[in-house]
């Protein structure tokens, strides 16, 4: 015995595609952050100088955007509700931190690692992880924008 008929395969609502790519979203953000938390340079000739790291990515202007964009961006997402307001205020928002933030990123790459105590330096892995999650956060909150624009 049924209490509710079921609804036909054409007037069935199909998943929120937005949803689909919050783990894409909280996944890049958490790495982004981390990568922030680790040092972004160091330097180039360890057999020569040591083995001496820079500071933490954070401590750099481009490392407390991405850092601090990310949390942001993590905690604007969890805040989201299923209502169409706070998710026209939240979406948008969070692609406008994401790319400025890849706008810093790209500008502390475009300068280079400079020097570490007088000595030439280069990335570390840490900040090819930033450079590498970055344009998947992106991508994230655009793809969730676009969801937005998509549905009625």
């Amino acid at each position: 015995m049924r209490f509710r008929a079921e609804t036909p395969p054409s007037h069935r609502r199909p998943g929120n595609p937005a949803g689909r790519y919050a783990w894409l979203l909280f996944g890049s953000a958490a790495a982004l952050a981390f990568a922030g938390t680790r040092p972004w340079i160091r330097v180039q000739f360890e057999r020569l100088f040591g083995d001496l790291h820079g500071p933490p990515g954070w401590q750099s202007q481009a490392g407390f955007t991405c850092f601090c964009s990310s949390l942001l961006i993590a905690i604007m997402a969890m805040a989201e509700t299923s209502n169409t307001t706070t998710q026209r205020a939240v979406r948008p928002a969070s692609l406008l931190l994401a790319v400025l933030s890849a706008l810093a990123l790209a500008y502390e790459w475009h300068q280079g690692p400079g020097m570490l105590r007088g000595v030439s330096a280069r990335w570390t892995w840490a900040f090819w992880l930033a450079a590498a999650t970055m344009p998947a956060l992106v991508a994230a909150c655009g793809l969730r924008s676009a969801g937005l624009r998509r549905s009625p």
